[in-house]
């Protein structure tokens, strides 16, 4: 994997990590009446869900492109 594919998996990695705990943030938010603090959560999960598509999408051409290396190599054989 090239380093743009490591990249991919650490940033997608993160992300993930980064989107569970906003449910519990957005829930307490309700719960205290700040609608305003818990549109925001919302949007920042939004914004994570895109970089999160975004790695996976990179990432996918990663793993596309080592599988056809692979393939290659066979056939050279």
């Amino acid at each position: 994997m090239t380093t743009r594919g490591r990249d991919a998996t650490e940033l997608l990695l993160d992300v993930l990590r980064s989107i569970e705990p906003y449910e519990a943030c957005i829930l307490e938010a309700e719960r205290d009446g700040d609608l305003e603090v818990a549109d925001l959560l919302r949007e920042l999960r939004r914004q994570d869900l895109v970089r999160a598509r975004e790695a996976t999408r990179l990432l996918r051409g990663e793993l596309e492109a080592a599988d056809e290396d692979v393939e290659k190599e066979k056939a050279a054989c």
